[in-house]
């Protein structure tokens, strides 16, 4: 967490992406309050994504955003810049709880009692006062180009050996820097 942001007032915004490169992913997210994270993965035999596997990782950025947080905030709006995941999230929220992504594999998980879109389906279900919405990727929008260099970042630390930590956190600073500055959605 940039600890600097935690005082902010307004109301929180936030940024996910995914990163896909070959068998290696990355999932991002930064929030107006300071808060980011980013989650490294490769694929194996028992990957469930199947065939829609950016979308998933989209989708499954939100739900490490969501629960990046003891509560997940009240009134909170998220950015996406993937309309696909856009659509679930909102059909998700309007009750479609059972609609997921083509080829998604909703067998039983070793590591979790339920598969992360049916978790987290379930409580964008219960959350009304979370706001979902588009921004144009790659379009210099603070938040959203903080979100894809942190997803892009944990893709590349799957293959190459560095210091994630402070660039993580340089990253971060620089574009709440910017997006304070500018707030605008």
């Amino acid at each position: 967490r940039v600890v600097r942001w935690a005082a902010t007032s307004a109301p929180l915004v936030a940024a996910t992406d995914a990163s896909w490169k070959g068998r290696v992913g990355g999932i991002g997210y930064v929030v107006s309050d300071g808060h980011y994270g980013l989650l490294g993965r490769g694929t194996g035999r028992l990957d469930p994504t199947g065939a829609s596997r950016v979308l998933i990782n989209e989708l499954r950025a939100v739900d490490y955003l969501l629960t990046g947080y003891d509560e997940a905030p009240v009134a909170m709006t998220v950015l996406l810049d993937c309309l696909a995941a856009l659509r679930y999230l909102h059909r998700w929220q309007a009750g479609e709880t059972g609609a997921m992504p083509a080829g998604y594999s909703l067998r039983e998980r070793r590591w979790s009692d339920q598969p992360t879109l049916v978790r987290l389906a379930e409580q964008v279900a219960r959350r009304p006062d979370l706001t979902f919405a588009h921004v144009k990727g790659h379009s210099g929008h603070a938040l959203n180009e903080a979100a894809d260099g942190l997803s892009h970042m944990a893709r590349r630390r799957r293959e190459e050996s560095f210091d994630l930590r402070p660039r993580a956190h340089a990253l971060a600073d620089a574009f709440l820097r910017d997006w304070h500055a500018n707030a605008t959605l």
